[in-house]
């Protein structure tokens, strides 16, 4: 602001006219004043976690499981959806897992993301899936590049509902149409992300995501079904030998709060750390659910 005033008296100072020269003052400042105002809300970035966090001490996942002796982290790039991951709040008050509606679980964990579940059964395992891969894309401002599909196969993209599309259920087909205004509010967004959540689930992920070989923060096991079931690759170690391990987190039945699975079995380091699929062993095993192979993994597009 300094350097820009500066550069306006030097402007009119050529001016001989002292009429002249407070009226092109006058202008100036004006045009600069509309401009601040310009950079600082239509190109503001969105926040990075716009989500109501509960008012409790949390610590970023990369600190609260460290990875064990003879392991690293993978590596990741800046900016990347696993390197977000990496940072998401840890609640350090509790391990145990709540439902939407206040309910204590027996879900089998080892920590809680402090991300807010909704107050209605929706946001179950494959909803907790997209609702981070969405989360990360509104936190990088690539949010109009977010595209769904619902079991049916209809498409419902974000860019499309902030302009006042809608999609609605009638005669068990999905409609669609201009309904609304433009917003662009999170608020906004999460009222997508709800409609998403009630008609996508574990059939639909396959259309949004592509099959791949080896894990990286960011990517899911899926097995659709009804009910089927979802676990994301929360995070990715690797030793000198190239044995792989991840942490692994779930949503789940009845929506519930998104936790770090703990489990005592043998292919598990640590508590927390599970050993990906190889060769030898070409599953990996979960509790709460079957378990998951090798080609149950993909990334979304």
């Amino acid at each position: 602001m300094v350097a820009a005033n500066l550069l306006i008296s030097r402007a009119i100072g050529v001016i001989a006219d002292p009429f002249a020269k407070r009226r092109v003052e006058t202008h100036m400042r004006s045009l600069l004043f509309l401009m601040l105002l310009l950079s600082s809300t239509a190109f503001a970035a969105p926040p990075e976690r716009p989500w109501p966090l509960p008012n409790v001490e949390t610590r970023p996942l990369v600190d609260v499981f460290a990875v064990p002796d003879g392991f690293e982290r993978v590596l990741v790039p800046n900016g990347s959806f696993g390197a977000w991951l990496r940072e998401l709040p840890i609640r350090s008050d509790r391990t145990h897992v709540l439902a939407y509606d206040g309910r204590r679980l027996g879900s089998p964990s080892a920590g809680i993301v402090a991300l807010d579940v909704g107050s209605k059964d929706l946001q179950q395992c494959a909803d907790t899936a997209m609702r981070l891969y969405a989360e990360w894309r509104w936190a990088t401002s690539t949010a109009d590049a977010l595209t769904f599909h619902f079991t049916s196969g209809d498409p419902v993209d974000w860019k499309s509902w902030r302009k006042g599309k809608r999609w609605w259920l009638e005669n068990d087909k999905v409609k669609s149409g201009a309904r609304a205004g433009t917003d662009n509010s999170y608020a906004s967004f999460r009222r997508f992300l709800d409609l998403v959540f009630t008609y996508a689930g574990t059939r639909s992920l396959p259309k949004d995501s592509v099959a791949v070989s080896a894990a990286q923060p960011g990517d899911f096991f899926v097995q659709s079904g009804s009910p089927g079931h979802v676990v994301v690759v929360m995070d990715v170690a690797e030793n000198e030998d190239g044995k792989r391990i991840a942490l692994i987190g779930q949503g789940f039945m009845p929506a519930q709060e998104l936790h770090i699975l703990r489990s005592s079995g043998d292919r598990v380091i640590e508590g927390v750390w599970f050993e990906l699929p190889t060769t030898d062993h070409p599953d990996i095993k979960t509790p709460s659910w079957k378990a998951f192979s090798a080609g149950d993994l993909r990334r979304f597009k």
